[in-house]
């Protein structure tokens, strides 16, 4: 098991993106249904400092597209987002000033 995410919108509400993750084998785990995804990849949860660090991308959706981090499950609040294309390698804080928190 991995710890893996994905950014993934409902067919009725296309344009709005959720972030899942998880503990997983395969990327393809976290889907529920028929979704459209917005690509995947890793993360890195430190509950001490909250820092949830994103990186990489899954081999079956792509690169993450973070125009779809539209929604958050609650326990992350308070969490800063940070995502690097490699575990790494240079990174960026993601901005959540937009987001709902479910």
């Amino acid at each position: 098991m991995n710890p893996k995410f994905l950014l993934i919108s409902d067919p009725r509400t296309p344009l709005i993106g959720t972030f899942v993750y998880g503990m997983v084998g395969q990327h393809k785990e976290l889907v529920r249904g028929y979704v459209k995804t917005h690509g995947g990849g890793w993360y890195d949860k430190d509950d001490r400092r909250k820092v949830m660090t994103l990186y990489g991308s899954s081999g079956d959706y792509g690169e993450p597209d973070f125009r779809f981090l539209d929604r958050i499950p609650s326990e992350l609040r308070g969490y800063t987002f940070i995502y690097s294309p490699l575990w790494g390698g240079p990174e960026q804080e993601l901005d959540l000033s937009d987001v709902e928190w479910i």
